[in-house]
């Protein structure tokens, strides 16, 4: 896979709905990393201060479930870091900060 993730996922932002949306190549980057790859970018912090992964969703199903890109109709959703994690086949990932209590 791609040596340098943080440069294979693209990270956008829509103010007026406070929903993140990012981008990968499920070709060149496992979807376990790119969702790490992309909270981090959010929460602009180092992705080794984050929990791990593995403690809210199992990072190889994930990448199995996700490893053919064209299939847009294959969704994973988990919460991490207290943000609601959409994740698409296609190389698709929503993220939405979830409200504080």
């Amino acid at each position: 896979m791609n040596p340098d993730p943080a440069e294979s996922v693209f990270v956008s932002h829509d103010p007026e709905t406070g929903e993140y949306s990012a981008t990968f190549d499920p070709d060149a980057i496992d979807a376990s990393i790119a969702v790490v790859e992309a909270t981090a970018a959010i929460r602009r912090e180092d992705p080794e201060r984050h929990a791990p992964l593995f403690e809210v969703v199992d990072p190889d199903a994930l990448d199995r479930l996700c490893s053919h890109g064209d299939d847009a109709d294959t969704l994973v959703e988990f919460t991490y870091l207290r943000h609601r994690v959409r994740v698409r086949a296609d190389g698709h990932i929503s993220v939405i900060p979830l409200a504080d209590d």
